[in-house]
């Protein structure tokens, strides 16, 4: 009776299985976006008042080397998105890049598909800011 009941279990996971999984797919899509790597304590803050741009590379490399999470600003989505399945994240940390990955909009992540350097940008808070006319 015993293994009635767990083969019956089995196959109805077996079955019900691939339509959990699709369900899930449904959230996920490929996409290409331009923007920049970040960890989350910096990056998110800045998104949520409205500032779509980089952070200080080596404040965002120091927080990566303590185990912040990896993410990525996009200019597109204006929004923050977790790093998934990309280890070399660190590398590329002050450039903009052009990345292509599956986007799950519901859980805020990304998983990296390729990376292509656009242009470095480097730290932006070492910029004078611009007040009036040029003299």
């Amino acid at each position: 009776m015993v293994r009635i009941s767990v083969l019956a279990l089995t196959v109805g996971l077996a079955v019900s299985g691939p339509g959990v999984v699709a369900a899930g797919a449904d959230d996920a899509k490929t996409t290409t976006w331009t923007g920049w790597f970040s960890d989350k304590g910096c990056a998110s803050p800045r998104v949520a008042n409205g500032i779509i741009g980089p952070n200080n590379p080596d404040c965002v490399k120091r927080c990566l080397d303590e185990g912040a999470t990896p993410v990525f600003v996009s200019e597109q989505a204006e929004a923050v998105f977790e790093v998934r399945d990309y280890e070399a994240v660190e590398n590329d940390v002050g450039y903009h890049i052009e990345l292509t990955g599956i986007v799950d909009e519901a859980a805020k992540t990304i998983s990296v598909r390729s990376v292509k350097r656009l242009s470095y940008v480097g730290a932006l808070c070492a910029l004078p800011k611009r007040t009036g006319a040029k003299k």
